[in-house]
């Protein structure tokens, strides 16, 4: 139980062993703490080489090291070069945002100043790409905020720029509140603000829009919304301008061939559409336009005002902007600044040739003057209608008929020829031609070439004798 030996040693005064196994022990440690002092340097010096290679730290002198009471070791403010971060966003899609320099702005904070920030994004396989010059990134909130030289690229088809933006990947959400300006490859818009939903595919473009195509100017001061995977576009307050055509409307959707061009395929208006052609002005509640026709429709209460004093209005309308053509049907109405109404089931407005072709139970009253006809034709540059096919003229007591006939606006008479009979009070004669002058309301025949005149006659105590 006892050692013997040691207590024996100790005291005859031999060599102590407990200092020997103590010496032993000392020795020991300090071999383990040699190798720790020759080795934690060589450690750290491999961790931060380590950190050098992966991160590419920049230990600028604004850059401190600090040892916190954990002795744990963290940088207070880094900044690193090459930096991308990945970017999970709401439907699950990465995103990427790369940068020159990345350096924080707090330590602990997230919140980081950005050098040449890139973003990429994708959209039903579709690429965003934002750049500038300067930026700012909230990790936290996800949020991106662009500066200087902004540019945004959907899909090679559509670049953007401006000189700031703010992205939000969090909502995938974006917008700028300085002007823009774009270019696809043979368009070109701008506006005040922009809004960009990535979700939705819509950008938005706000207060004094301007879209142009090689064909067409659209122009809005509210806004202009594209749907950028439909190819759609809808404006309000919008104005479109073809050529010397324009037309507007309360709302104007615009369907694209591509959005690389903007060329409108075709375009609904809804709410005051309005047509202006080489000085005609046509209005109606709601319009379709197709480009592989050149065809305007106008539906519900369309009207057609002419610079020259005359209105027309119908149930429903076409345009042709090709050939310069309104055509109207059912229950088509002309109303003229000298005071004629005329009326038709049809009417067709060439624009080039400046007449207006009535067609289908045409009548025309001028006070208790009345002609009708199954058509007649306007001639805006003579001013006057030439009937055709059984005209008939009515007036206060006698009636006309003939084969054709005119009826000049201004010297308010109209002239008949081919088969004219005049009727008045029982009595009929025939003649080569007819004049009835609407101011009097009186009708006289003419015989032409030496023509004879003939007619039946009724004195009025006979024709009493024949009514009793």
């Amino acid at each position: 139980m006892f050692e013997t030996q040691k207590i024996d040693s100790f005291f005859s005064g031999e060599r102590n062993l407990l200092d020997e196994e103590e010496e032993v022990y000392i020795s020991r440690r300090t071999k383990v703490v040699r190798f720790l002092k020759l080795f934690l340097p060589c450690l750290t010096a491999l961790l931060l080489g380590v950190g050098v290679a992966l991160f590419d730290f920049d230990m600028s002198n604004d850059t401190t090291i600090a040892i916190a009471d954990d002795e744990k070791i963290y940088f207070e403010k880094f900044r690193m070069k090459n930096t991308v971060f990945e970017i999970t966003e709401r439907d699950n899609q990465l995103s990427t945002l790369r940068a020159d320099v990345v350096e924080e702005i707090e330590p602990g904070k997230k919140l980081y100043t950005l050098v040449n920030p890139d973003a990429k994004t994708l959209d039903k396989g579709k690429l965003t790409t934002l750049k500038a010059q300067h930026g700012t990134y909230n990790q936290k909130q996800q949020i991106l905020e662009l500066k200087e030289n902004v540019v945004a690229n959907y899909n090679k088809e559509v670049e953007a720029r401006t000189n700031s933006a703010t992205y939000d990947f969090s909502k995938e959400y974006g917008f700028g509140n300085e002007k823009i300006v774009g270019d696809g490859e043979r368009g070109h818009f701008e506006a005040d603000k922009f809004t960009f939903d990535k979700k939705k595919g819509i950008g938005t473009l706000i207060k004094n829009v301007i879209l142009k195509s090689e064909d067409f100017v659209l122009t809005s001061p509210d806004k202009a919304t594209l749907f950028l995977n439909d190819n759609k576009f809808v404006s309000t307050k919008a104005t479109v301008k073809k050529g010397k055509d324009v037309l507007k409307g309360d709302t104007i959707t615009a369907f694209f061939k591509d959005t690389k061009t903007f060329d409108i395929d075709k375009a609904y208006s809804n709410g005051h559409t309005e047509i202006y052609s080489d000085g005609k002005k046509a209005f109606a509640d709601r319009g379709e336009y197709q480009a592989s026709t050149g065809l305007v429709k106008l539906f519900d209460n369309v009207k057609i005002v002419d610079s020259n004093g005359y209105t027309a209005t119908a149930d429903f309308g076409i345009y042709n902007s090709k050939k310069k053509i309104f055509t109207l049907e059912k229950n088509v109405k002309v109303k003229d600044k000298n005071g004629y109404t005329a009326i038709a089931e049809n009417g067709i407005y060439d624009l080039n040739k400046k007449t207006f072709t009535l067609e289908k139970n045409v009548k025309i009253d001028k006070g208790t003057n009345v002609i009708t006809a199954p058509k007649a034709i306007y001639f805006q540059n003579k001013d006057e209608f030439r009937f055709y096919d059984d005209v008939k003229v009515t007036q206060e007591d006698n009636v006309a008929t003939a084969d054709s006939g005119v009826y000049f606006v201004k010297k308010n008479i109209a002239e008949l020829e081919g088969n004219v009979v005049i009727t008045k009070n029982g009595n009929m004669v025939r003649g080569d031609k007819a004049i009835s002058d609407f101011t009097t309301s009186k009708s006289k025949l003419i015989a032409k070439n030496g023509g004879r005149i003939s007619g039946k006659l009724i004195e009025s105590t006979l024709r009493e004798k024949k009514d009793k």
